[in-house]
Parts: structure tokens; C-alpha cells; sequence
């Protein structure tokens, strides 16, 4: 497909995105906010809200995307990136949609979408060569940060499905159960990091950890608190370990 004709469907896109998440909090869609509706399935894995701001560094870094897309039309990785773009961009839309509306399954299947979309796109990225600086924060660092936030957000929208389900963690409480996926967030983004060579992935999760901390601490809920504060450190630690170490020893 034509590069030109990409990038003009990727604006389209990347508009429509943000059309649809500023009408979700504006109208708002259905009549409930998308926090509001977060209220209706409440998890203990959820951040608090003001975590969701990641969204407007998200979004911003997508627009910069979407300025620079147009000096890239020639790079071999631009149609396939496009792609998956156009197909994350889809998933977005139609996420806010299904979760405003209360389509519990359909929130969860347009999710992994998403995800799986922005999984291609960060392995795509991975087989090529970056070091233009602007390319490396408006294409490579916008997708690292998007795919991250995406992977917090299964897991928070997975829990939101099974709380609508009535389900009560088995054989696990729910403190358990919140812990062994905070758990699992953090192990998951150790492992991307350090096979991938990209500490920035870390970031993000160490953003919504901060928020998990902030919801819990001093709560009843405070054991969840100490978990994500602990995680939350050795994430740091292994960030600039990974930023500062390993990658001056690989070089």
C-alpha cells in the first residue's frame, strides 16, 4: 500500500482516537465516564485515577508520531507499522465503546486486540536500527510506552470482567490474588526489558504501581500498598541498571 496514503489514514485514525476518548468524558458516552464505569466492576488492582493521566503523554507522543510519520515514508518498517496502527487505533475506539456500554466480554476480546496489535508493533521495532533522536522518542518511545500501559490496562480490564462475573479469586483472597498480579505485571515487564534492551518499558509499570501505592496506602488494604511500593523500587533500581549498566557493558 502506498506510504502516502498510510500516513493520511494513520491522521484519520489517530484523530478518530482522540474524537471518541474526548466524547467518552465530555458527553459523557452512555451517560457514565469512563472512571464512573471503573466504579461499577472495583478491583483492588485498579490504580487510583490520577494514574489514567498517562493517557495525555500517551496521546502526545502519538500526535508527535503523526507529525514525523511524514520525514519516515521511506523506512522499511513504516507500511507494517502503519498496519498495526490502524488496527491499535480500531481496537481504541471500539474499546471505549464496548466499556461504555457495558459489553463486559467484547471490552476484554477488542483488548487483547489492542495488544496483540502493539506487541507486533514493538517487535517490529525491535528488528530495526533506530538512532535518529526524533525517531527514537516520537516512534520508538511512543510505542514502548503505549504497548506498556496496554499491558496494565488487560490486566486491570481481565479483572474488571471477572468482578462482573461475581468471581471471588478461588481458592486466593482478593489482597492475594491483587498481589500475585502486581506480581506478574512486574515480572512481565523485567523480562521485556532486559531481553529487549528497553529499560523504558519499566517506566510506565512504575507509574502504575505509584498509583496502586497511592490508592492503598494506609487503607485496610495497605498490605497491597507495601507490595507495589517494594515492586516499584526494584523496578527503579533495575531501570537504571538497565539504562546505565547493562547498556554500557553490551557497548
Amino acid at each position: 500500500m502506498n506510504s502516502k496514503l498510510l500516513a493520511t489514514l494513520n491522521l484519520f485514525a489517530l484523530a478518530g482516537v482522540l474524537t471518541i476518548n474526548t466524547l467518552a468524558v465530555m458527553l459523557p458516552i452512555n451517560g457514565m465516564s469512563t472512571g464512573e464505569l471503573s466504579e461499577l466492576y472495583p478491583n483492588l488492582f485498579t490504580p487510583a485515577g490520577f494514574t489514567f493521566s498517562i493517557w495525555s503523554v500517551i496521546y502526545l507522543l502519538l500526535i508527535g508520531f503523526a507529525i514525523v510519520q511524514w520525514k519516515i515514508l521511506s523506512k522499511p518498517y513504516f507500511n507494517e507499522l502503519s498496519l498495526w496502527f490502524l488496527l491499535s487505533s480500531l481496537a481504541n475506539m471500539s474499546w471505549i465503546l464496548a466499556w461504555h456500554y457495558l459489553f463486559m466480554y467484547a471490552s476484554v476480546l477488542i483488548m487483547l486486540i489492542m495488544l496483540f496489535s502493539l506487541t507486533r508493533i514493538f517487535l517490529l521495532l525491535q528488528s530495526f536500527t533506530i538512532n535518529s533522536l526524533t525517531e527514537k522518542i516520537f516512534i520508538k518511545l511512543t510505542f514502548i510506552f503505549y504497548f506498556s500501559w496496554i499491558c496494565v490496562a488487560t490486566i486491570a480490564n481481565a479483572s474488571a470482567l471477572l468482578v462482573s462475573l461475581s468471581w471471588d479469586g478461588g481458592i486466593l483472597s482478593p489482597i492475594t490474588w491483587t498481589i500475585t498480579m502486581i506480581t506478574i505485571a512486574s515480572a512481565l515487564g523485567i523480562f521485556i526489558s532486559a531481553r529487549f534492551r528497553e529499560p523504558a518499558f519499566l517506566l510506565v509499570l512504575i507509574w502504575a504501581l505509584y498509583g496502586i501505592y497511592g490508592k492503598w496506602n494506609g487503607t485496610e488494604n495497605n498490605t497491597i500498598a507495601i507490595t507495589a511500593l517494594v515492586q516499584l523500587l526494584l523496578l527503579v533500581v533495575l531501570f537504571f541498571v538497565f539504562q546505565f549498566g547493562l547498556k554500557k557493558r553490551i557497548a
